[in-house]
């Protein structure tokens, strides 16, 4: 016998058949795509009674599929697995996957990776937040596990795995906002004084530009001498170094494909022509010719040519070694000087977009950053209203 249409069915929700004359129906509901075959799957129904009867029964099996989830057999695991994989596919980049394996190797080891994606409930991911935050976990790495299960839920619906997304429903902790730490002026210098006129000026050369340029440390590990203009006074940010879980060492694009221009002032220019030249002598001693391709920070010793880039990790090293020795600057970390560098310049009056564009980084971001400093620019604005006012 045909199936008979109804309007679950137009809309491809599923069918109603006559198995057998007079009163015998077959109900099908559909419910996803199987991810091991890529074929359809139905949940199946068989009832006694009239074609509303056969119909009414399509529709509950409709909502019910909608509520649970259609019968996939994958869990938790295996979707994240896939959906890394695929982000992976798709050109994310290589330390965004590191971090989201990491991420689903730690949910693997609790029992809700086990569960069916299918069944898996609301109540069931945030019982889950919970038991994450009684192990200690702070409320930003929560929200880290809660944004990678649900950007997976939502490509477990694109592929048909699922027809909701529990995890969008569910309830992370919410974070703190804690205020930047912002270096006063006299200790950045002092910090960078102390990197100057230690053993190896490499360092203190690294944090001068740091805080010159407020760029991020493997942007600073990257710059090749043919991205220093010293006549213009200006640095290209074109590329940065990231070092892998492994311990290798990898060049990639700034982060958010941020490429700029940045100038920099005349005694970082001094310090960055000075360094070249010792660099140069450095590198003939050991046999090898200096090229504009030469890392400016360059690991002279895993390259003599220049050809190998400071490590990002060592960098940071370097800087607690320099930071223990400045009075004041106890609790300064190397990415606060990023920070010191943006609210200078917004104290300044500089205005966002400038400041955005100088650092790398998206306007709105900066704004919900320092939007609770009141910079001199915000002062001045102030009295210009009182002084209308008056």
């Amino acid at each position: 016998m045909n199936p008979v249409p109804s309007s679950l069915m137009a809309r491809g929700r599923g069918s109603v058949r006559l198995k057998r004359e007079p009163d015998y129906w077959e109900v099908r509901a559909y419910a996803g795509v199987d991810p091991e075959t890529g074929k359809p799957q139905y949940v199946s129904r068989t009832l006694r009674g009239g074609r509303r009867d056969a119909e009414k029964l399509l529709a509950q099996l409709v909502t019910k599929v909608d509520q649970d989830g259609p019968t996939t057999r994958h869990t938790l695991n295996e979707l994240l697995t896939s959906h890394v994989d695929h982000l992976e596919q798709r050109g994310r980049e290589v330390r965004t996957i590191e971090g989201y394996r990491s991420i689903a190797k730690q949910i693997a080891k609790d029992p809700i990776g086990r569960q069916q994606v299918a069944r898996l409930s609301v109540k069931a991911v945030d019982d889950y937040y919970v038991r994450l935050m009684r192990v200690g976990l702070s409320a930003a790495t929560v929200q880290r596990y809660h944004a990678l299960m649900r950007a997976a839920f939502r490509q477990a619906m694109a592929w048909g795995w699922v027809t909701r997304n529990p995890v969008q429903l569910a309830t992370p902790p919410a974070g703190r906002r804690i205020g930047r730490r912002i270096p006063k002026p006299e200790v950045v210098a002092a910090v960078v004084a102390n990197g100057l006129s230690s053993r190896n000026q490499i360092n203190g050369l690294a944090v001068r530009l740091l805080a010159a340029t407020g760029a991020r440390r493997g942007e600073v590990c990257g710059l090749r001498w043919c991205d220093v203009d010293l006549e213009r006074r200006v640095v290209q940010i074109r590329s940065a170094v990231a070092q892998l879980a492994d311990g290798s060492l990898i060049e990639k694009e700034p982060k958010g494909h941020q490429q700029r221009e940045v100038s920099i002032d005349s005694t970082t220019t001094r310090l960055l022509e000075e360094h070249r030249d010792v660099q140069a002598d450095q590198i003939t001693a050991l046999g090898g010719e200096q090229s504009q391709q030469s890392y400016v920070l360059a690991d002279l010793l895993d390259d003599p040519t220049g050809a190998a880039p400071m490590r990002p990790n060592r960098l940071t090293q370097a800087f607690s070694r320099i930071r223990d020795r400045t009075p004041g600057a106890e609790n300064v970390r190397l990415h606060d000087l990023r920070h010191w560098f943006a609210s200078t310049q917004l104290d300044a009056g500089e205005p966002l977009p400038a400041v955005a564009a100088r650092i790398g980084d998206h306007v709105e971001t900066l704004a919900k950053v320092y939007a609770h400093k009141g910079h001199r620019g915000d002062a001045a604005a102030a009295e210009n209203i009182g002084g209308l006012l008056d």
